[in-house]
């Protein structure tokens, strides 16, 4: 069978149209709306992205800013203590009734007959709140070589010499340190210890 050819002979301005395709043209609409707004919405997100970056930036600088300043109180609070307790030291000295500048005097008699020794510092430092309400006179010395039966010999010095220790009720010092030294020609180590002496609550007045 031969397939029959159909042919419109009809001018072009008699022919019927083609319908339009309405459901794709709706469709197509559709995805250009959809790709607009998913557009819009990209860009506001962003914005917004960069507008948290800064504020996060803002808040971090402030934050270090608070951090700077809150060091700087807390070194005032720490020098407004120091402050504060070496004007309570001064006072407690000047209400005592030791006279200090005799006893420094008399301590240093007990060091010069012990030249192997010397202090590296010397603290007046009030009891802790609950104690007894006293001040403790404390030292920190070193001596040349490491020898332990010197060390006792300085402790029973200073115990011994009833005009220092008069206004003391003890000698504390627990503990002897070892460490080296360089540069010196008669001694290649030296030893560290702490003394510490209470001070008497109600001494009298009359002998220093």
């Amino acid at each position: 069978m031969l397939a029959m050819i159909e042919i419109n002979l009809l001018p072009q301005e008699y022919r019927p149209r083609d319908s339009t395709n309405v459901p794709l043209m709706l469709t197509a609409l559709g995805g250009i709306v959809l790709v607009c707004g998913l557009m819009f919405y990209l860009v506001s997100v962003q914005n917004e992205l960069r507008d948290l970056e800064h504020a996060v930036d803002d808040l971090t600088k402030k934050k270090a800013d608070l951090e700077l300043q809150a060091k700087k109180v807390d070194a005032l609070k720490e020098e407004i203590e120091r402050q504060k307790s070496r004007q309570e030291t001064i006072i407690e000295i000047s209400q005592s009734k030791v006279m200090w500048s005799q006893k420094l005097e008399q301590f240093a008699r007990v060091m010069g007959s012990h030249r192997n020794f010397w202090v590296n510092q010397l603290n007046l430092t009030k009891t802790a709140a609950g104690g007894s309400g006293g001040s403790t006179f404390s030292m920190r010395v070193s001596g040349l070589h490491y020898d332990l039966n010197e060390v006792a010999k300085l402790r029973d010095a200073l115990q011994n010499d009833q005009n220092f220790f008069y206004h003391f009720t003890e000698l504390q010092s627990y503990s002897v340190s070892r460490a080296s030294v360089t540069g010196m020609r008669n001694a290649t180590e030296r030893m560290d210890f702490e003394v510490k002496l209470p001070v008497a609550v109600g001494t009298p007045a009359g002998r220093n």
